[in-house]
């Protein structure tokens, strides 16, 4: 959301009925889930927090349902708090706070089903190193919006929307209800503690503030506030030493009083805007603004005497929350576009520490009808206003959406103008949309109306049920319809001509929606949203299509029914929060643990293609539109790694790794990577012994990222990362094999007219393939102990060039120089692979055609057939097969690959496999783009490039050829070669940038 609405506008659609966004229960043995992104900060306004006694860390709650505990000297969530998270506002997090020994997160917040099924008024008691919800405290009818604890941690006070402050002892170790006291007040929107503990402080957003004695729980008059009874006290913050407390309310006024008997002790300069929140630093009191800000979203830092030392303008939006750390020297505020934590010194402005996620609000979208690409930007169009829907914001990047022939490419820049792109549409045939002051709560686009000519004809007004604001709107089908969306992410569509309610499009965004565009040719809507995601509607049905989220370079395009495609990280973004009980903690799944039943190119891209994702699943995987839900029934394995503290049974060149966790046996399996180095696969019952569950891992000098993927006998997947520091090692290691597989296949004898009407058959693989294996053994070989050859090429092609059917019967024996059909291929790669040990090497170099058959992949081997046109899947290799074979060698892995000789034969899944199996891959050609053969090369144009580097040409500094300085020069050679319309792509993967090739 732009800007922020009224609190009690917040308040009403804290109340509202809930719109749900989630998967519905489906029968007594389905779970209760709903999906979430996990950006590493929170998607939503940030309500509350706190500082443990130490200052070291910082826990923070927010509308997006969760709680963050930030270790704030890295700026990274060290864990995320979920509790259980229900449809529309159900298990909003309004209020935190650190029990004094640091052990237990209280929260507060809307956790029930709804304003008609109270209560849904609990504190839940988080276990602050394990997550876990270690109490309920119930009682409270109504919503958390504040929580304290006593100074002795054996009390707990809460505000309630209930306008009662509830309290909790502790006795023994369960906690019990002790009493209630009366605010006399429809919501209490704060409380603490003062005085030591003494006294018991109130702020209501109705009636002004309460000060009671703690001891007896009798009311402590305070006349001189008699002002703020007419107004909304929405911040509270009592100083560190306890005996003063100030207020800020909607008008501007900031009060301090004291806390022993309630006297007013000093009134601050009135502010032009709501206060959002207060914390004292020392002698300072901090004041931000919580709305009507205009462009100065700032914090005053107001001194002892009262006059204003300084402001931090740090934040882009309104701010919501703020504390200040135990030692009072620096504060924390909560706010903005990007829902931020900032830490900085209220002493000198000086900013520190930022604590946010990865993406960021989507504030422009486009559609190019043309080519099929849309399009968005980042930038807020009015910095000064909560929003402006007539404005079009700036397009800066965009995306080739899929087609039946194209398949998806990487988010990329918007080069020239952007004037091609479509936006929403506010006038036609006559009729004209405007936004104008109204609704229910009388707000600045509260209200939409239909204009015929210059007479309003219809007017709709937007209240807690749609979203409060008309945020975004535009005119389709001829002006017949209209579409609006509104702050909290509903989207709706209206007839004009009556302006009654046409329909919904339902699970959708969770904020404000900034921006949509509409494409009636396509039979598409985009639209953007707060929630920083994009999504694609079919305007015919009004289904949601797609999901797009980007953070930087990672990026993943998801389905409703789970199945992804993404960049090598991507899917670390996305998961699902899986319900248990209400009592219970949630818990959270990864998209990446999942990956190998829901990362699906093709899925994604035929939804895009049909225009509904259901349809897609259907035609791909019948039956299996429900998978998601079978697949959260089950727990991936829980495990956590660390560098053992002994290391003294450690060999030279190795770190000892223990695995941790209760539920660590409950994987079947785990995979070791040192670097991107596969160490390799090891049984669970094989590790270590007698219980204890140790990995001796190899590391080189300096810093090692260890990963360790824990499989369960389903194939769910868990990772875990460690660093650990390597010593100096013995210069006499020593050096390993090397393994190197080609396979060259140019001969398709069954296939005479399988391409495009042509015979299928190629000019150079084998070439390419025999040469490129001379070109290894001359300058990579010298640096490992011996190397052992696998050939896999037509021999009558070979046999056509003596000399290299020579040089090849001098690096392979005569056994291992074989015809590459499929059972070669598939059983012959697959022993070969099973060899190299983690301080080996291995090069795999594939040449020939790739195919695309529904979800699959396929190598096309030279015995391939086909049978009325289609192929012959038994005589294809599938590419999951070769990756197998891949992902079980150890040691440093390196595959080149130059199969995409024909249009639409791009693997959508060679990027992402290889990433998370830490393969070094070089690949002829990235998505449409297809792999060239010049004549006068006698090679493949990228083999050639290959070929050319290892020997000498990508020596960029004479020491020999790295594996970067390898992909950067086949990068430039062949879009010069080509004339810029091949393009290649290679990842490095995180692995060492290795010599690969001597000079």
């Amino acid at each position: 959301m732009r800007g922020v609405i009224k609190a009690t506008l917040a308040l009403a659609a804290g109340l509202a009925t809930a719109l749900s966004c989630c998967a519905p229960v489906a029968a007594a043995d389905a779970v209760d889930f709903q999906l979430d992104l996990d950006t590493g900060g929170h998607r939503a306004i940030v309500r509350d927090l706190a500082f443990t006694s130490d200052g070291r860390l910082l826990v923070s709650a927010s509308d997006d349902k969760t709680i963050r505990i930030w270790d704030i000297a890295s700026g990274t969530t060290l864990r995320t708090l979920r509790g259980y998270m229900g449809a529309g506002n159900d298990g909003k997090v309004f209020a935190v706070a650190v029990s004094p020994d640091d052990t237990t997160v209280a929260a507060g917040g809307y956790f029930g089903a709804g304003i008609d099924q109270p209560p849904y008024g609990d504190i839940r008691l988080f276990d602050i190193g394990t997550g876990k919800i270690g109490a309920v405290l119930t009682g409270a009818t109504q919503s958390i919006f504040s929580v304290a604890y006593a100074p002795d941690g054996r009390e707990i006070a809460a505000g309630s929307g209930d306008g009662y402050v509830y309290i909790w002892r502790k006795q023994g170790n369960d906690w019990a209800p002790h009493t209630r006291l009366d605010a006399d007040s429809w919501r209490v929107g704060h409380v603490a503690y003062a005085l030591g503990g003494e006294r018991i402080v109130a702020s209501t957003t109705d009636n002004g503030i309460r000060v009671w004695r703690h001891d007896d729980g009798s009311e402590i008059e305070v006349p001189e506030a008699e002002m703020l009874r007419d107004t909304g006290v929405g911040a509270l913050a009592v100083s560190g030493d306890g005996l003063r407390f100030a207020t800020g309310d909607s008008e501007g006024n900031v009060l301090i009083f004291g806390a022993e008997n309630g006297a007013l002790l000093a009134t601050l300069p009135k502010q032009p805007f709501r206060i959002g929140s207060l914390t004292f630093a020392g002698d300072r009191l901090v004041v931000s603004c919580g709305y009507e800000c205009t462009d100065q979203y700032r914090s005053i830092v107001f001194g002892a005497d009262g006059t204003i030392e300084r402001e931090y303008r740090g934040h882009d939006n309104s701010i919501h929350a703020s504390k200040t750390t135990p030692d009072g020297r620096m504060v924390a505020t909560a706010g903005g576009l990007n829902h931020a934590i900032h830490l900085w010194n209220p002493a000198t402005g000086e900013a520190g520490t930022i604590m946010q996620g990865a993406g960021a609000p989507i504030m422009a979208v486009g559609i190019d009808v043309k080519s099929g690409v849309i399009g968005w930007g980042l930038e807020n169009p009015c910095p000064d206003r909560v929003s402006c829907p007539e404005i079009m914001g700036m397009l800066d990047r965009s995306l080739l959406l899929p087609s039946k022939d194209v398949f998806f490419e990487h988010p990329a820049l918007i080069e020239g103008s952007a004037s091609r792109f479509r936006r929403a549409r506010h006038e036609d045939r006559g009729r004209t949309l405007l936004a104008v002051m109204g609704g229910s709560a009388d707000l600045p686009n509260g209200r939409l109306e239909i204009r015929d000519g210059d007479a309003v004809s219809h007017a709709i007004d937007n209240d807690e049920t749609t979203g409060f604001l008309h945020a975004a709107f535009s005119l389709l089908d001829q002006a017949q319809r209209v579409v609006t969306g509104g702050s909290d992410g509903t989207l709706i569509e209206y007839d004009t001509a009556t302006g009654s309610f046409a329909g919904e499009y339902k699970n959708g965004h969770t904020g404000e929606i900034n921006a949509l565009a509409i494409s009636e040719e396509l039979g598409l809507m985009v639209t953007g949203s707060a929630d920083q995601t994009l999504k694609l509607w079919n305007l015919k049905t009004r289904e949601l299509i797609a999901s797009l989220f980007l953070a930087g370079d990672e990026w993943i395009v998801w389905l409703p029914q789970g199945y992804y495609y993404s960049s090598d990280n991507g899917d670390k973004f996305i998961g699902w929060h899986v319900n248990d009980d209400r009592r219970r903690e949630g818990r959270f799944v990864h998209g990446d643990q999942l990956k190998r039943f829901l990362f699906s190119p093709e899925i994604v891209r035929r939804a895009i293609v049909l225009k509904s994702a259901a349809q897609a699943i259907e035609e791909l995987r019948p039956g299996a539109d429900d998978a998601l839900q079978k697949l959260l029934q089950h727990r991936p394995p829980e495990f956590g790694i660390r560098v053992a503290e002994d290391q003294s049974s450690a060999s030279d060149g190795h770190v000892v790794i223990e695995i941790t966790g209760e539920e660590s046996d409950a994987a079947a399996e785990f995979s070791v990577l040192s670097n991107s180095i596969k160490i390799g696969d090891f049984a669970s019952r094989d590790i270590g012994g007698a219980g204890k569950r140790t990995i001796e891992v190899p590391v080189t000098e300096g810093s090692n990222i260890i990963k360790v993927t824990g499989t369960d006998e389903a194939g769910y997947l868990t990772e875990r990362s460690v660093t650990a520091l390597g010593k100096k090692q013995d210069a006499t290691a020593r050096k390993g094999k090397l393994y190197v597989a080609v396979i060259g296949v140019e001969s398709y004898p069954n296939l005479p007219d399988a391409c495009s009407g042509r015979s299928c058959d190629l000019r150079f693989s084998v070439d390419d393939a025999t040469e490129l294996l001379q070109a290894i053994a001359e300058k990579a070989s010298p640096m490992a102990e011996e190397m052992e050859s696998l050939v896999l090429v037509n021999r009558s092609a070979l046999k056509e060039n003596p000399e290299q059917e020579r040089a090849v019967a001098a690096l392979a024996d005569e056994s291992r120089v074989m015809e590459p059909d499929s059972d070669a291929i598939e059983d012959e790669l697959a022993d070969f692979l099973d060899k190299p040990t983690a301080d080996d090497r291995t090069i795999v170099f594939v040449a020939g055609h790739g195919v695309n058959i529904d979800e699959d992949y396929y190598f096309v081997p030279t015995d391939a057939r086909q049978e009325d046109g289609k192929w012959r899947r038994s005589s294809l290799v599938e590419w999951s097969d070769i990756q197998r074979a891949l992902d079980r060698a150890k040691g440093l892995r390196v595959l080149m690959i130059d199969t995409c000789h024909a249009a639409n034969a791009f693997n959508p899944g060679l990027e992402k496999e290889s990433a998370d199996s830490g393969l070094v891959v070089y690949s002829a050609t990235a998505a449409n783009s297809t792999a060239a053969e010049i004549a006068s090369l006698r090679h493949g144009v990228f083999t050639h490039a290959m070929i050319e580097g290892l020997r000498g040409k990508a020596n960029l500094f004479g020491d020999g050829v790295y594996l970067l300085g390898l992909g950067e020069y086949i990068s430039h050679e062949v879009a010069r070669l080509t004339s810029q319309k091949q393009t290649p792509y290679f990842r490095l993967n995180n692995i060492a940038n290795a010599l690969i090739a001597l000079p």
